[in-house]
């Protein structure tokens, strides 16, 4: 953890990256810069994965009934809906399509179906990339290891450069990253992943077997940057499967997006990143006794 968030500016803004320092890759390529900058952050277009073009992919909503974010009701009005899982999803195991009807039932009922992150859990690996809406997510690009960091929570992975998981892996809430650069792509590959967290917010479960590997890169001149996810879980799934993520720079954002769509960025200020603890406010709106309590530890998992 960083002691100060002028000491993570500060890091964020001298940051070097380092070709020669990473595992190899092409002489003449250097690795993607995902941190020009301390005021870099990265806002993601949806709050669930897009399918792939083709072969398995992700859980999705319920094509009868439409989610609308509390993003796009800022743009349109329109009553915002929770997320509804489409349960003839193929990639689900028998009880794990059972745990995401249990939380369909609460949904169709009326009653709260908040996601862990609601009472200031970790949202593990892949639900971190679902997070950053109306915050950012910032990038620290160093030889050694690359950090990324919810702004709305302080919650905080680290990836490791290098190309071996620790030996007796003891599971965690983000569990072990490790990456390489390959080309213009940073390639994340996690395990140990705890098995409390979901996997997006339709509350898809998983096992101690999951293992995601992420691909990063910069599209669109570097203005948005593109999340392929791979994931393979036997215990949960049927057959691994495919997803993607994309997220926009904020001024990038402001310049291309149509006026009436200005709203939703209101919220997602461009700009050094800003201190938010969840933990701080228990009592928060989520707070009731549907709640789960405020994970506590004496010792860093990392």
């Amino acid at each position: 953890m960083f002691r100060s968030l002028e000491t993570l500016t500060g890091v964020l803004a001298g940051a070097v990256l380092m070709a020669a320092s990473f595992p190899p890759m092409a002489a003449d390529t250097a690795p993607p810069n995902f941190a020009p900058n301390a005021s870099v952050g990265w806002y993601a277009y949806n709050r669930q994965f897009i399918a792939p073009p083709s072969g398995a992919g992700p859980v999705q909503q319920d094509p009868e009934h439409p989610y609308v974010s509390n993003d796009e009701f800022r743009v349109s009005g329109k009553q915002p809906t929770d997320q509804l899982a489409d349960l003839n999803n193929p990639i689900l195991q028998p009880w794990a399509r059972d745990v995401v009807r249990k939380r369909n039932e609460l949904v169709l009922a009326g009653k709260p179906a908040n996601p862990p992150h609601a009472s200031c859990w970790p949202v593990g690996v892949p639900g971190f990339l679902l997070r950053p809406m109306t915050q950012a997510m910032y990038f620290v690009q160093t030889p050694k290891m690359v950090v990324m960091i919810l702004s709305s929570k302080q919650e905080i992975r680290h990836v490791y450069l290098t190309d071996k998981h620790s030996l007796n892996l003891k599971p965690s809430w983000y569990g072990e990253s490790i990456g390489r650069y390959e080309g213009d792509t940073l390639v994340v590959d996690t395990i140990g992943i705890d098995e409390r967290t979901w996997v997006d917010a339709f509350g898809t479960p998983h096992t101690k077997q999951l293992h995601v590997v992420e691909r990063f890169r910069l599209i669109e001149d570097g203005n948005v940057l593109e999340a392929s996810v791979h994931v393979e879980d036997p215990g949960a799934f049927t057959t691994p499967w495919n997803g993607i993520q994309r997220f926009r720079q904020y001024e990038a954002a402001v310049r291309k997006v149509p006026i009436e769509r200005l709203a939703q960025l209101a919220s997602a200020a461009e700009g050094p990143m800003t201190e938010m603890i969840c933990a701080d406010n228990p009592s928060s709106f989520f707070a009731s006794q549907y709640a789960k309590p405020i994970p506590q530890t004496t010792a860093p998992d990392f």
